[in-house]
């Protein structure tokens, strides 16, 4: 099977095989060759998969759990960038080294392969347009990112319940795999306005909390209602994450 991805990977496209087509057929064979060749290495929670200023060599694909990149604030709080699931690709970078550092949340298995050994293996002109659109993905995504840190509290919030049921929902139930802590640390609020939304949220009947891991969103409407409700940001905004100042008492 090893030997089929490749000689899929390095076969010459017709004329005839539309665009779309061809860009499907890429991808898959990409992904075939990640599998086939790429090392399976596995990560406990909290554990560093690379480093910021790393050289940006290799490709990396979640197997299973969950991995994120992240960045330590001068006020000693973490901000998660991106959080990445199975079947997703990190650590696609513009320049030749990290620029941020990833870790695993969950127990994590990650299939890593250096770009030169890809290329050796396959088409490069294959590689390098893969390349480019899982980038440009990456890239979309984070500029996704800093609209969403520009929105209120209770916006931030529905903008993650809707982006998460896109990515892991299963039946009716939103997955949610993080901790609310990451959570938090993903959309730079406080715990406390996070569980605030989350339960105003449930009390209107707009979702349904099952336990810390699991969301059942009733009604895009409602939800779309409730994130565009400003008296109620006028409330939550308050309790955006700010760098704390200290108070004395006198």
């Amino acid at each position: 099977m090893p030997g089929r991805v490749v000689e899929l990977f390095q076969q010459p496209f017709g004329v005839a095989l539309s665009a779309r087509r061809m860009v499907l057929v890429e991808a898959e064979a990409f992904n075939l060759l990640i599998e086939r060749r790429g090392l399976r290495v596995c990560y406990a929670p909290q554990e560093c998969i690379f480093r910021e200023n790393d050289p940006a060599e290799s490709i990396y694909k979640v197997v299973s759990g969950l991995v994120c990149t992240c960045k330590s604030l001068s006020n000693g709080r973490r901000q998660i960038v991106g959080f990445y699931l199975s079947g997703e690709y990190f650590g696609l970078e513009c320049s030749g080294t990290h620029t941020l550092p990833a870790e695993a949340i969950t127990n994590a298995q990650v299939r890593v392969i250096k770009k030169g050994v890809l290329a050796a293996l396959s088409n490069r002109d294959a590689v390098e347009r893969q390349l480019l659109s899982l980038t440009t993905l990456e890239i979309g995504r984070l500029q996704e990112r800093v609209l969403l840190l520009a929105k209120n509290a209770q916006k931030r919030v529905g903008e993650f319940i809707l982006e998460m049921e896109k990515r892991t929902k299963v039946g009716t139930g939103i997955q949610l795999p993080m901790s609310r802590q990451d959570i938090v640390d993903y959309l730079g609020l406080t715990i406390e306005t996070v569980s605030r939304i989350l339960t105003s949220l449930e009390s209107c009947a707009v979702i349904e909390l099952l336990g810390l891991h699991q969301i059942v969103l009733g009604s895009h409407s409602a939800l779309r209602t409730a994130m565009e409700d400003h008296s109620k940001g006028a409330i939550y905004r308050q309790h955006i994450a700010s760098p704390s100042k200290k108070t004395s008492n006198k």
